[in-house]
């Protein structure tokens, strides 16, 4: 997990709501994946990716790498529980739904979480967040980035936390690092507060060996496969615009331009909040 990012928002605290703190009464199970009437559902809301640049990956391969980080800004918080049997390396996962009257269920995320050592060397929930780099002229798609695995926490809180936002979160982990062995795990986002992945960890890049140069879109994209029970979709998309500068020759490293960040709520992949592409 990354260490405390110099972009990251001011910490603000805020008081506990009562509705979060009447959580833990009882845990009932959902059917079919569908969660009942009166859930405080979390809104995973997707920042704009930050200290974007252009590197040397192993191997002469020249990456776009990029900060990303996804904040909880709906009524409930993120809670994921993973188990298995010691014969399966990936867990099952469901998603545990906080109510207003503080009964809890169960729901089943068609997703896993599995160990991932060489650097993590911790649990990861699979395909929590997915990047790519788009054309912003035709939205095509022009290269995707390649991480799996996130170690999802209340890393910091952000800038107007809403209701509900504890003053100190109730999920935060290090999923379990170098315990290889566990059988169950327990991550998520509480509300109010920000999972944040910082521009050099593993992965945190998406291969432009083969892109020209030119104008692109990167957009990062929270629950990609929409495998999670949140109460708002509109947000769940940011991007940035960039302009990749030409080089000399082939695998030197080109300078990399931020020229507007564009949040969820002002844009998507296609229709990034930027200057016209002939501008």
């Amino acid at each position: 997990m990354a260490p405390p990012s110099a972009k990251r928002p001011r910490i603000v605290l805020a008081s506990v709501s009562s509705a979060v703190l009447a959580l833990a009464v009882a845990v009932t199970a959902a059917v079919a994946g569908v969660v009942s009437t009166g859930a405080l559902l979390p809104d995973l809301q997707q920042k704009p990716p930050y200290d974007i640049s252009a590197r040397t990956a192993p191997g002469g391969r020249v990456v776009l790498t990029f900060a990303s980080a996804v904040a909880n800004v709906g009524q409930g918080p993120l809670i994921l529980n993973g188990r298995r049997n010691r014969a399966t390396k990936v867990m099952t996962v469901t998603q545990e739904v906080v109510h207003v009257d503080g009964t809890r269920e169960r729901v089943p995320v068609k997703g896993g979480m599995k160990y991932t050592p060489s650097g993590h060397n911790h649990w990861h929930f699979l395909k929590f967040e997915a990047f790519e780099l788009r054309d912003p002229a035709t939205g095509a798609q022009v290269a995707v980035g390649h991480k799996v695995g996130f170690c999802l926490g209340s890393r910091y809180t952000v800038d107007s936390p809403p209701p509900g936002t504890p003053a100190t979160p109730a999920i935060n982990t290090n999923c379990g690092r170098f315990l290889p062995g566990l059988t169950r795990m327990r991550m998520g986002i509480d509300v109010g507060y920000a999972d944040d992945y910082a521009a050099y960890l593993e992965f945190q890049y998406i291969d432009i060996t083969s892109v020209p140069p030119g104008r692109y879109v990167v957009v990062h994209r929270a629950d990609p496969q929409g495998v999670l029970a949140v109460g708002d979709r509109t947000d769940d998309v940011a991007s940035a615009l960039i302009n990749i500068a030409p080089v000399a020759r082939r695998g030197q490293v080109p300078e990399v331009t931020t020229l507007a960040s564009c949040p969820a709520s002002d844009g998507g992949p296609t229709q990034p909040c930027a200057p016209p592409t002939s501008s």
